[in-house]
């Protein structure tokens, strides 16, 4: 300072204040640079969090500033908005996904930052586990062996797993909801086409015939029995 002072008062008066004039303005620019560097600007950072290519978003993200301990979590669309500093760097967490990292880019010409963040699946296989009730192989192989089956079990399933039994079940279970509900809407779209035009005959459809014969074949004119209030049978 002691030479620059010097080398001022040696200058010409004309030429001396041109300099200190340019030696203010300088020093000006100095003293503004270090404030703004002091006092970072500040950024809205958001964004939407994607699962791999996939265009769907992840809810529940957690993204974050580590050294200042602020952050947010991503909607259930995986969109977030959050302010920042320039400079920040920022973490995004997912549970099933790998952590990335972003920095936050400086001398941005806005004061907000968008992105479209992608994270890929964290997937750890796990090797396989055995829970046996027999501590060993060995032990396991005698009681298999050693096992008796009641026999009246056997009995019942070989009896309720009969064909007549099965078949006898078959031909008398009724109708279900969803069977009624299709005889409904049949009859429904029946009589809508036929609304004009007169009744057919059954005895004279051949249809009706064939759909007769296919039912006898399969057992649908079976002789079934009926008690009375006398206690007489009567077929019907």
């Amino acid at each position: 300072m002691k030479e620059q002072s010097h080398f001022a008062m040696s200058l010409p008066n004309t030429v001396r204040n041109i300099f200190l004039i340019l030696l203010s303005l300088f020093l000006a620019f100095q003293v503004t640079d270090l404030k703004a560097q002091g006092k970072p600007k500040l950024i809205q950072f958001s964004g939407l969090v994607v699962a791999g290519d996939s265009s769907y978003g992840i809810p529940n993200v957690h993204i974050y500033i580590p050294r200042s301990g602020r952050g947010t979590t991503s909607n259930f669309l995986g969109y977030f908005s959050m302010p920042t500093l320039e400079g920040d760097t920022v973490a995004i967490k997912a549970v099933g996904y790998r952590e990335k990292m972003f920095a936050i880019p400086r001398n941005l010409q806005e004061d907000k930052w968008s992105l479209i963040i992608s994270l890929s699946e964290d997937t750890l296989s796990l090797p396989d586990v055995e829970v046996l009730p027999w501590p060993t192989e060995k032990i396991f192989k005698e009681a298999f062996i050693a096992l008796k089956l009641p026999e009246q079990d056997m009995h019942n399933m070989n009896q309720n797993l009969n064909d007549q039994v099965m078949k006898r079940m078959m031909y008398n279970m009724g109708a279900d909801g969803a069977a009624n509900h299709n005889f409904y809407m049949n009859q429904q779209i029946i009589k809508q086409q036929n609304r004009f035009s007169v009744p057919t005959i059954s005895l004279l459809n051949p249809f009706a015939w064939q759909k007769f014969i296919k039912s006898v074949k399969k057992g649908g004119m079976r002789e079934q029995w009926r008690e009375n209030d006398d206690g007489s049978d009567d077929k019907r």
